[in-house]
């Protein structure tokens, strides 16, 4: 079987590298990965996640986070190197993840070709970025449907997708976290520049693509930091509209504080750590919903852009306005106790099954919309 997976940055690559891994130990299948967005500015790090096997190919557009116009082009260019590529390999099976707008057209170059389509982290709701509507136009251009939470599934069926086609598989990003092994404390503080982890605060704001103000978030996160002197290590906003004006905003509060660190991203040997180490997350992170949770981190969520998805009791709600962000950071918590809705660190096995299940050509290319009486009363089950 010659599986396509899409990858459109450095996002995702926590999350796709355990499916990656579990496809090529499978007996048969040949994995081709697009490597597009943001990959293609600099895809280093998506070579170096590819387990050996695996064929990459770079091709696209970055979206940059300039401005609509940039973005609109680069996703023309991404929609077009999709559509090429799987015209030249002719996939049985396409795997791609979530909500991003680069995913969009990467997805949809595919769908001229009648490829069945295999979509990861459908069914969950971000009312504050433009990746809500995204995820959910994906989910009805796929074919099968690998959700991270019951409450996912329950809604890819309430979106009339046929029950047989929808699987709670848990969130594969949360394999990657577990499997990595800690660094001590020093360590880890000396690999990211800082004297210690006493006290430390992990920042990751992206701009708030459905509001008004998309930076707003980011004011707010950047001015209660400077009001709350203390260690911090920011990460890079996505490929979003605006980021590179948040990029901007970023380095010069880097540059005008002591004991604040900048790294593009910290990828899977230091992130994990970073989870471990910190005593709270800031910002308005996906990885403060679905995965914090994991090590019981305490989350600063500020703004809107993640309102919808399920979180646990770690997650302290927080308005874009430097007075809540300040009053939050100055009475942090104590961790609490592990919980994820989001699986249990197993879950790239059960993704790889459904890429490479066996079905019937033309019935898993018949989409017939499910209404909800007629799914029967389907309820999802956790396998965790």
């Amino acid at each position: 079987m010659r599986v396509l997976s899409i990858s459109c940055g450095r996002s995702d690559l926590g999350i796709l590298a355990p499916v990656w891994r579990a496809l090529t130990d499978q007996a048969g299948v040949e994995l081709h990965v697009l490597l597009t967005g943001a990959h293609v500015s600099d895809d280093a790090a998506g070579r170096a996640a590819l387990p050996e096997g695996a064929v990459g190919h770079t091709a696209g557009a970055d979206l940059g986070g300039a401005n609509e116009a940039a973005a609109t082009d680069a996703m023309a260019s991404i929609l077009e190197a999709a559509g090429q590529l799987a015209l030249h390999l002719k996939p049985d099976r396409a795997l791609v993840i979530g909500d991003r707008l680069d995913m969009f057209p990467a997805t949809l170059g595919l769908v001229p070709l009648n490829v069945p389509i295999v979509h990861l982290h459908g069914g969950e709701l971000t009312y504050g970025a433009l990746d809500d509507r995204i995820r959910h136009s994906i989910t009805k251009l796929a074919h099968l449907h690998c959700a991270a939470t019951v409450q996912a599934a329950a809604r890819i069926a309430g979106m009339g997708e046929e029950p047989w086609r929808i699987t709670v598989t848990g969130a594969p990003g949360l394999d990657t976290l577990i499997a990595r092994p800690a660094l001590g404390q020093d360590d880890f503080a000396r690999d990211v520049g800082l004297p210690s982890v006493a006290g430390l605060r992990l920042v990751t704001v992206h701009p708030e693509t459905n509001a008004v103000a998309p930076l707003a978030a980011l004011d707010a996160v950047l001015a209660a930091l400077a009001a709350t002197p203390g260690p911090s290590l920011i990460t890079a906003p996505n490929a979003d509209p605006g980021s590179a004006e948040a990029r901007r905003r970023i380095d010069g509060f880097v540059a005008g504080h002591d004991n604040v660190v900048f790294h593009e991203a910290l990828g899977a040997r230091l992130y994990p750590s970073a989870l471990r180490h910190a005593s709270i997350m800031v910002g308005n992170s996906s990885s403060g919903i679905i995965e914090a949770g994991l090590f019981g981190l305490p989350v600063i969520n500020v703004g809107g852009r993640q309102d919808g998805r399920e979180r646990g009791a770690n997650v302290i709600e927080c308005t874009a306005t430097v007075d809540d962000v300040v009053e939050k950071l100055t009475n942090v918590p104590p961790r609490a106790a592990p919980f994820c809705p989001y699986g249990d660190g197993a879950s790239a096995p059960r993704v790889a099954a459904s890429v490479t299940g066996t079905y019937d050509p033309t019935k898993l290319l018949y989409k017939r919309f499910a209404a909800a009486d007629a799914a029967g009363g389907v309820e999802f089950q956790a396998p965790w």
